[in-house]
């Protein structure tokens, strides 16, 4: 369960007065303070406490932005909260994306990458199977299989209705997010396909906006190095057995780790 911030000012409206010196334009600031892991989090706390955590997060952020804005003599933000898509950023962290279930407890995750970058030698010597691309032209590519678990008790989006996912946003929305709730709503196209214009109606009261996706069982089979496999428990344990920690040793072409500060383009970074 984590949070990430983002700055990003939007249309101003012109008002000399107000404006302390930073032009005629005064910027009205939108934030986009977010969570992941969501999943996880119900599995193991379940809804209520979700609504403390909500609830107080939310006033906790009204407070920083109301101090960060008299800091920086502009007005208080439009808006301060949302629920991003998270895809990488939940990643890394090892936490389900969103409010996202995940696809399967156990699963194998392919991450493509250039056979000349440090990883391939570091992933071969850590045990990991790796493939070239499918769809690679000149044989650079590569593809690893990494063998995840999202937790042994989390429900999976098979688990979960459609009704349920849309409860879950319009939850979100009430108890936590002021910008729209990024959400994509899998659905049994043969036992809730027929439901959809009528969840529409009504959860429009509810929600900003809402994506809607058939849920398709044969991907692994039609395609071939598909980005998640579902897996079984013991062949995720059979997979682990034989890994081993990864370590980079080249640095040839190692990135500079050390992050930029101040301003890029129209956000500014603030060590506080």
């Amino acid at each position: 369960f984590f949070f990430f911030f983002f700055f990003q000012a939007e249309d101003g409206i012109r008002d000399v007065e107000r404006s302390r010196g930073l032009g005629d334009v005064y910027k009205r600031q939108v934030h986009g303070c977010s969570m992941s892991g969501i999943a996880q989090f119900l599995d193991k706390f379940g809804l209520h406490v979700l609504k403390e955590w909500t609830q107080k997060g939310y006033e906790f952020i009204q407070g920083v932005d109301e101090k960060l804005s008299k800091a920086f003599g502009v007005c208080r933000s439009i808006k301060t909260t949302c629920v991003k898509p998270s895809g990488t950023v939940s990643l890394l962290a090892g936490a389900t994306p969103g409010l996202h279930f995940p696809e399967s407890r156990y699963y194998i995750r392919r991450v493509r990458f250039g056979r000349d970058t440090p990883l391939h030698e570091a992933l071969l010597k850590a045990g990991y199977k790796i493939e070239v691309e499918e769809h690679s032209s000149d044989g650079q590519g590569m593809v690893v299989e990494i063998p995840v678990t999202a937790g042994s008790n989390v429900r999976t989006v098979k688990d979960v209705s459609m009704w349920e996912q849309l409860a879950l946003a319009a939850f979100l929305q009430e108890n936590w997010a002021d910008n729209q709730v990024s959400c994509t709503v899998q659905f049994d196209p043969l036992t809730e396909g027929h439901y959809l214009i009528h969840a529409l109606n009504y959860f429009q009261y509810k929600l900003k906006g809402i994506s809607f996706l058939p849920r398709i069982q044969t991907l692994a089979k039609i395609y071939k190095q598909v980005p998640y496999e579902e897996i079984t428990e013991d062949k995720y344990n059979e997979l682990i057995k034989s890994l081993r920690p990864i370590t980079i040793t080249s640095k040839s072409n190692a990135a500079d780790p050390r992050a930029e500060n101040f301003c890029d383009g129209d956000k500014c970074l603030l060590n506080m």
